[in-house]
């Protein structure tokens, strides 16, 4: 898992690669795997891991990477039913 400077954190932040406070970072595929493997991490209960699953849907298909998507992950960040 890499590390990442507050600076840093911020500065993606600010360029819509992580969210405010820079939570949840992803500038490449590794951070992308890192960052749907932390979700369940996520502060919030449901609804933020709904807004951090809907983070990183919008990073991987900005990535050209939506096929890592989970296939139990619904439109708008929700959970499909089984």
């Amino acid at each position: 898992m890499a590390d990442f400077s507050e600076k840093e954190r911020d500065r993606l932040a600010s360029e819509g690669k992580a969210m405010a406070g820079g939570r949840y970072p992803i500038r490449n595929r590794g951070d992308l795997q890192n960052a749907i493997s932390a979700v369940g991490r996520a502060k919030g209960g449901e609804e933020g891991r709904r807004k951090v699953r809907r983070h990183i849907a919008k990073r991987a298909r900005a990535l050209g990477l939506s096929s890592m998507i989970p296939d139990t992950w619904g439109s708008g960040g929700s959970l499909k039913d089984n």
